[in-house]
């Protein structure tokens, strides 16, 4: 997905807006007649696998991914509208096509209840496709908003704007309530640095040809926005905001920084806030957010709110009412006029990620209502699309990898016996979410008409906000999802000890119910097994079987573990995936030890599923083979140079090259499934191959 200030990121978005507490249950096998059924022939032929995409001129040990994928890589090329393609987004089509059936089937009905899921979901799309109505009222519906940012004459003023949900504008601290790392029992508040509208400080303060390029777009952009809301002296303006931004990214922790779980948990008062970091109106903001009186806040990068503070007081007001202007709209852009629209599109997706055209409109719209009614959406997904039998086969490859998991933590050398207890522990501890939700989160709260599309956006907004902040106080409720179950995608949370797989994940080519297993042990499986493994890289481990932030290592074993992960990022920091720029290792490490466990394990637990049972060889390819052939196809992907900058400057994942040959290659399995000898491109010597689980 493209960075936009405009854009929330989808995990973020479901954190904020699509938790369910509130909902009645359902279970979706009560309605299983109106489900697509499991195919008997595999989606992908011949056994899940398209030969095709295959590059046998390549060797599997010069460049496995290649080998895998080449001949799907030179056949297909990235759509317009599109920053890549691959796996993901086959997936997010079919669930798009999915969705507009559902979307559809809506349209006709005139005699929805207000406030039914299905009423919301009919009228919030309504409402963004009509386009013709969105240009007929122009500002109008954003008249108020902007005469109030105009307005803006004091720090403190500039401040409650920023705390202002409906708004959607952002605040240089990112505020929110979520789970206490060291009480995992109870909600508190968190804040964070925030305030930028590039994907990363790096954006602001490398050198490199293109980012200078990009830099002075982003300029261009926000004068396009003074110009299009009819400011005078744009230019001049936007050059003042530019360097406040800039200002304020030197101030900002690297993301390699920021992934630290203890360095990022600062417990303070906001009395004491006040005093260290006096520049802000912290009072002020709290209030306006909509908190109760708290008497405790946790800092992330807490070093920086003393610096970032005094330079929100030093700025200019003139300043900072421009950057209220121009976040105003560039967050709002996608439910504004098309010359707003467009504006923030050619930036957003054309000059910073390489996308030479907008999505379908319908597209977005389908986007939009997956976004701010997610499980409303999901819920008659799941009743029409998922076929139940496929959370019983997940739930087969879920434990099988568990058990996997645990067999090799029995046999680690480098860790003690102390250790591996309370290794064994947590990984039983540990719950498995599959597919979807028992209790689905409840909209109703929220308004939505048909022919009040910004309406629509702050109402949601403004629900989300409160449902967020009605939970201090309250006791973490386990049942909740942090996602739909029509994601394309699977989390873990380590303050809950929890691995998600939502059904949006459960389909070809990741799973498909016809394939060959060892094709999905190898795809979906290696995905169980990194989420899984995430509870166990260099800072999942930190938290206990509870999700306690709170050691449960012996120092030697600690050591030896940091020692093995040293090793990895080393690995990584030498990957040049565009000219100038590498893989930050640091950055990418815990992705990449979930990655490494996630195909060891998954790989071991398909030859457990096997039961002695020796596998067959399909079209050549043995069992063992096939299963780092899923691997390749469950991390199929391309995208334009412009997004990879994006990902290796921001992301916490290395390219999906290396998420496959950079595994793989420190994996003996591989080595002899595939007869990799000395000399081989991926040849790394035994002594410097990187075991950890």
């Amino acid at each position: 997905m493209q960075f936009r200030r405009s854009l929330i990121s989808p995990f973020i978005l479901v954190v904020g807006l699509g938790l369910s507490a509130c909902g009645g249950t359902h279970t979706p096998a009560e309605k299983a007649d109106t489900r697509i059924e499991a195919p008997a022939t595999p989606v992908i032929a011949p056994w899940g696998y398209p030969l095709d995409a295959l590059d046998r001129a390549t060797t599997p040990g010069d460049d496995f991914f290649r080998f895998a994928n080449g001949g799907w890589l030179d056949a297909t090329p990235i759509p317009s509208d599109r920053s890549g393609t691959g796996f993901s987004i086959i997936m997010r089509d079919r669930n798009d096509a999915r969705m507009k059936k559902i979307i559809d089937s809506l349209q006709s009905m005139s005699d929805l209840s207000v406030g039914s899921k299905e009423q919301q979901i009919r009228d919030l799309y309504k409402s963004f496709m009509d386009e013709a109505a969105i240009e007929a009222a122009g500002l109008t519906p954003f008249a108020d908003d902007l005469a109030k940012l105009r307005a803006v004459d004091t720090h403190e003023a500039a401040a409650l704007a920023m705390s202002d949900p409906a708004m959607g504008i952002g605040s240089l601290f990112g505020v929110n309530v979520g789970i206490d790392s060291k009480s995992p029992t109870e909600y508190t508040v968190y804040a964070g640095q925030s305030g930028l509208g590039l994907p990363d400080r790096s954006y602001y303060l490398r050198d490199g040809a293109r980012l200078k390029e990009q830099r002075a777009a982003y300029q261009a952009y926000m004068a396009e926005v003074f110009t299009l809301l009819g400011e005078d002296d744009a230019e001049n303006r936007a050059a003042k905001l530019m360097a406040a931004e800039t200002a304020l990214a030197t101030l900002h922790w690297s993301r390699a920084d920021r992934r630290d779980a203890t360095r990022t948990y600062n417990p303070t008062t906001i009395a004491d806030l006040d005093v260290s970091a006096p520049g802000f109106p912290w009072q002020t903001y709290i209030k306006a957010f909509g908190l109760p009186e708290i008497d405790r806040i946790v800092l992330r990068e807490a070093d920086t709110f003393p610096a970032v503070a005094a330079l929100f007081r030093d700025t200019g007001i003139d300043v900072w009412r421009d950057y209220l202007l121009f976040h105003y709209v560039s967050s709002n852009a996608d439910y504004m006029p098309e010359r707003f629209a467009q504006a923030d599109f050619n930036f957003y997706g054309r000059v910073l990620s390489g996308q030479e055209v907008q999505r379908p409109r319908d597209k977005r719209a389908i986007g939009l209502v997956n976004a701010f009614l997610n499980q409303a959406v999901g819920q008659i997904y799941i009743e029409r699309f998922f076929p139940e039998d496929s959370k019983r086969q997940m739930t087969e490859i879920f434990e099988n990898i568990r058990t996997a998991f645990s067999m090799r933590i029995d046999g680690l050398e480098w860790m003690t016996d102390d250790t591996k207890t309370a290794a064994q522990a947590k990984l039983a501890a540990m719950t498995g979410k599959i597919a979807y939700p028992d209790t689905w989160r409840d909209y109703s709260a929220i308004s939505v008409s048909a022919d009040d599309l910004f309406g629509n956006i702050q109402n949601a907004r403004t629900e989300g906000r409160a449902y967020q902040n009605a939970r201090l106080g309250t006791t973490v409720d386990k049942t909740e999802w942090i996602t739909g179950p029509q994601t394309v995608n699977a989390f873990y949370s380590p303050s809950r000890n929890e691995a998600f797989i939502p059904a949006g994940y459960i389909q070809s080519p990741l799973f498909d119910p016809a394939a060959d297993p060892a094709l999905n042990y190898g795809a979906i499986g290696s995905i169980i097994g990194h989420e899984i493994g995430h509870g166990f890289d260099d800072q999942g481990s930190r938290y206990d079987a509870d999700g306690t932030l709170q050691s449960w290592w012996t120092e030697e074993d600690r050591a030896a573990f940091d020692a093995l992960g040293d090793r990895l990022a080393t690995q990584f920091d030498q990957y040049e995936p565009l000219p100038g720029i590498n893989v930050n290792g640091r950055q990418t490490l815990g992705e990449n030890i979930g990655d490494l466990a996630g195909i060891t394990v998954a790989y071991h637990a398909y030859l457990l599923s096997l039961d002695g049972e020796e596998p067959p060889v399909l079209d050549g390819f043995t069992g063992a083979q096939r299963v780092f052939l899923g691997r390749a196809q469950g991390r199929r992907y391309k995208r334009t140079d412009d997004s990879m900058r994006q990902r290796l400057l921001s992301a916490p994942h290395s390219p999906m090259n290396l998420r496959v040959n950079g595994m793989i290659r420190n994996m003996d399995e591989w080595y002899e499934a595939f007869e990799i000898e000395e000399g081989d491109a991926l040849y790394l010597a035994p002594e410097d191959r990187v075991k950890i689980w």
